[in-house]
């Protein structure tokens, strides 16, 4: 029995020894997994950091660019494109967002040789990243194109507001709302080299569009309206462009009253082409009629 006993007291000792070894084991080992796992947190905070600071600054840049605060706008574009190479790898469309906003912003100040390189590499990555055919893709192509617009280079953005426009035909449909201010900076493009034919057919399917749209009331449309008179105006077609002229008056005069600065505009525009048509009495009479309404409305 002494010796049972003796042998017992032993492997008790020797089990305690066992679970004091294993204890210390599992502590180093728990040890190192605490400290993976801190570390792994300070590796992860200053991503998600960056990232959170990558878009309120976006999102501030935006903000003020709505505002039309352009020179804070584009100190905080600037940073954001900074924190965004910080933040995202090369290609991220993030990257991408950051240098078309600063693109728009740098456009704005006529800065176009800073402006152009940062619109063409979010291009790339665009299209890298989501296709030729997304719809970011057809944003950027045609801030270039307004970009070229702007300068008067029509050569050079009527294919990049082409491009544009085919990708939202493809994406939304022919009709969709989108497609509208494409056809009408095409438009604008064949007006201003006298291509008046050519400009009245972007022009007419945009107001199309529109009346589907907004429907035959809206005051969008007596914009349009006024535009596409005068094209015909300019073409001859004087029953047409007089009857579109009409129009845009009644509907302005409707949604605004008679005494708009909207309405002079029109009333400005009826008169040229009355005195253009030889009817100088009613041009005379449209011309004073805006004339009063404009003195309600001293600069």
């Amino acid at each position: 029995m002494k010796l049972i006993s003796t042998f017992n007291i032993i492997r008790e000792i020797f089990e305690m020894v066992t679970l004091v070894n294993s204890t210390k084991h599992l502590c180093r080992y728990g040890m190192k997994v605490f400290f993976i796992l801190v570390l792994f947190g300070f590796c992860a905070l200053p991503a998600y950091t960056q990232e959170n600071l990558w878009k309120e600054l976006n999102d501030k840049t935006t903000a003020l660019l709505q505002k039309k605060r352009y020179a804070d706008a584009i100190k905080a574009g600037e940073e954001a494109l900074k924190v965004a190479k910080n933040s995202f790898p090369s290609g991220n469309t993030c990257i991408a967002d950051s240098m078309n906003l600063l693109g728009i912003l740098y456009r704005t100040y006529g800065r176009y040789a800073e402006a152009e390189p940062l619109f063409n590499q979010a291009l790339n990555i665009y299209k890298e990243s989501l296709g030729s055919d997304h719809p970011n893709v057809a944003n950027v192509l045609q801030d270039i194109a307004e970009m070229f617009l702007l300068q008067d280079k029509y050569a050079e953005a009527e294919p990049f507001y082409k491009q544009s426009l085919g990708i939202y035909e493809n994406v939304f449909g022919p009709d969709h709302p989108s497609v509208v201010n494409v056809l009408n900076r095409l438009g604008e493009i064949y007006q201003d080299q006298k291509k008046y034919a050519e400009a009245i057919l972007f022009y007419k399917r945009a107001l199309a569009i529109e009346e589907k749209t907004l429907g035959s009331g809206h005051p969008d449309l007596a914009s349009a309206m006024n535009n596409l008179a005068t094209l015909y105006y300019y073409r001859g077609e004087n029953t047409t462009a007089e009857s579109l002229y009409k129009q845009a008056l009644e509907i302005y005069e409707k949604e605004y009253g008679k005494d708009h600065p909207l309405i002079a505009t029109v009333l400005e525009k009826m008169a040229e082409f009355y005195n253009g048509t030889g009817r100088k009495s009613k041009a005379k009479q449209l011309t004073a009629r805006a004339k009063k309404i404009y003195s309600n409305y001293p600069k």
